[in-house]
């Protein structure tokens, strides 16, 4: 039997550094205290490096979700 192995989640400082097809996670700080929370999960469908903003395929709802990196963190996760 094979372990289900996962990368290690990478986190993206500029938003050129995504393709389409990335899988990826946005992040919000809850404090100081605390880890983040994961608030979105899907893949890129399409990036705006200039706005700061990328759209993904959302992985719970199955809707394009636009991702605003001034807001939350953004994680290559595979």
């Amino acid at each position: 039997m094979l372990k289900d192995v996962s990368a290690k989640p990478t986190r993206i400082r500029t938003l050129d550094q995504l393709h389409r097809g990335d899988q990826i996670e946005a992040r919000l700080s809850v404090g100081p205290s605390y880890d983040d929370v994961v608030i979105r999960r899907g893949s890129v469908q399409e990036t705006a490096p200039g706005i700061g903003v990328v759209w993904i395929m959302d992985q719970l709802t199955g809707l394009r979700k636009a991702i605003n990196a001034d807001e939350c963190t953004v994680w290559r996760v595979a």
